[in-house]
């Protein structure tokens, strides 16, 4: 008996979480369809309207089953969106501190021949999100470091958006 049960509340689990991928599907297939397609708006919120009702129905038959087990998927949710806020938060923070803590050429031009640094085999990168300068933390390797790679590369990654 006590299997049943369990099994009862995976179901009333996978069954909330079907309806919110199948609801969140439907916001970005409108998307689609005013993005990709070049279809007019009031397709995609005909498109909307139309699906949208038939999966807020089925939705909210979901959640009458919320406090037999249902609100498990809406935990983990939760607990991921905090998990990605708190990312976000240190991504940006990062970057911040990136900005103000940068070294110029010239700085590290000057203090090259006072370091000693054996140079050894290889190609060292060093990622950034900066556009200009060098990050604060290719200094702290230059000068804490005792050898460092024949090649090094700072490398830049960003997304090139059409205009």
């Amino acid at each position: 008996m006590r299997t049943i049960i369990i099994h009862l509340d995976v179901v009333l689990c996978i069954g909330l979480a079907v309806i919110t991928v199948m609801l969140v599907t439907t916001c970005l297939m409108s998307l689609v369809i005013v993005l990709c397609w070049h279809k007019s708006i009031f397709l995609a919120i005909a498109f909307i309207v139309f699906f949208g009702t038939i999966e807020a129905l089925y939705f909210s038959a979901a959640l009458i089953k919320f406090k037999e087990g249902a609100w498990v998927p809406i935990v983990l949710a939760l607990i991921f969106i905090l998990i990605m806020c708190i990312w976000h938060y240190g991504t940006i923070k990062k970057y911040e501190f990136d900005v103000q803590s940068k070294v110029s050429i010239n700085w590290l031009l000057g203090l090259s021949p006072n370091l000693g640094i054996v140079r050894v085999r290889g190609i060292g990168l060093i990622h950034t999100e900066l556009e200009t300068g060098i990050p604060a933390i290719f200094s702290h390797f230059v000068t804490n470091l005792p050898a460092f790679h024949q090649v090094a590369s700072i490398l830049l990654i960003q997304l090139m958006t059409p205009l």
